[in-house]
């Protein structure tokens, strides 16, 4: 029998192919194909090979952002590249951005890593990249007269960051009274509190203590992970690798916006900071969303329907199928080492 957890999880599924759908016939109601093939067709793929080297460049600074943040002791650099990709191919697939959970626990099987903390470094990403997108936004909206949605999302953004960085200050000031009074909400619970849920280990179905082991010895160690924001050390390269990862991003925008004769920076950098903005929308795979979104972006620029749309199916397929293919050759290598 399928659990709710598992019910919920087909639905989120269903949903996203639903919005991929219609984002694809709105696309396609408007499309003339002949037209979209000829622009492709014309298209310089020695700008597209460029585009490839970019995003795989990504590739590498991310992970050199996470090796930063899960100082110290820092993994290898290729199990997390691995687990990186890895993460990434399964965020394409899965809902919700499920894939960031997984890349915790694959790294989490390197002795140095604990997979809670990982996940805490992963939080950390998330943040500089919302920091990143806030300064894109801001460089948008100060160099060209950009739409009152886009001026509204780049304010909603700031509140974001806002909020999060207070709460994080906060938790991180009062991290020991936070987690006390955790523990001691845990120690009141009854012996046999958690006999309901399936899975768990017996010391955990049978103790007060194993509610501890269960609930609050992840939690210290995901705030572990957090902590490591506040030592310089970490945040100066980490902060450095999320530039230079956003500087590939918009170079590989850039350089497929020349592949088709129109190499605007100001497009490129609208390319990035819309694309990013809508990467959390839970459609596998982006279908439609990603295409929808080059579409809207280019027309501020007065180009063409029928050409912008080629731009954002070469771009989509130069963002998605190198990453793929690195972390299936990555994952493959590491199976046979351990075979």
């Amino acid at each position: 029998m399928k659990t709710q957890a598992d019910r919920r999880r087909l639905l989120r599924w269903l949903a996203g192919l639903a919005v991929a759908a219609l984002s694809l016939w709105l696309l396609a109601r408007n499309v003339d194909g002949a037209a979209v093939w000829a622009v492709l067709a014309r298209a310089d793929l020695r700008w597209a090979a460029v585009g490839v080297l970019a995003i795989l460049g990504t590739a590498l600074t991310r992970a050199l952002r996470w090796q930063a943040l899960l100082e110290p002791p820092a993994p290898r650099l290729r199990p997390v590249l691995t687990a990186l990709l890895v993460g990434q191919a399964l965020n394409m697939a899965l809902p919700l951005r499920s894939g960031e959970v997984v890349r915790a626990a694959w790294l989490g099987a390197e002795p140095q890593v604990d997979p809670a903390r990982a996940l805490g470094s992963i939080a950390l990403e998330k943040a500089l990249d919302l920091l990143a997108l806030l300064a894109c936004g801001l460089a948008l909206l100060l160099w060209l007269p950009l739409p009152d949605w886009f001026a509204r999302s780049t304010a909603g953004t700031a509140l974001l960051i806002a909020v999060a960085a207070v709460a994080l200050w906060a938790g991180l000031r009062w991290r020991e009274p936070l987690l006390g009074a955790a523990a001691r909400l845990l120690t009141r619970l009854p012996a046999r509190a958690s006999s309901g849920v399936k899975h768990l280990p017996t010391p955990c179905k049978e103790t007060p203590a194993g509610w501890n082991r269960l609930l609050l010895s992840p939690l210290e160690r995901l705030t572990d992970g957090l902590a490591a924001i506040r030592q310089p050390r970490v945040f100066w390269p980490a902060l450095g690798w999320t530039a230079l990862t956003w500087a590939l991003g918009v170079g590989a925008n850039w350089v497929v916006l020349a592949a088709f004769g129109i190499p605007s920076t100001a497009a490129a950098l609208l390319l990035m900071a819309t694309l990013m903005a809508s990467a959390p929308v839970p459609v596998p795979a982006r279908l439609g969303i990603f295409e929808g979104v080059c579409v809207v972006s280019l027309a501020l620029f007065d180009i063409p329907f029928d050409q912008a749309l080629a731009v954002g199916l070469l771009l989509h397929l130069i963002v998605m199928a190198p990453p793929l293919l690195a972390a299936a050759l990555l994952a493959l290598w590491r199976a046979v080492e351990v075979s």
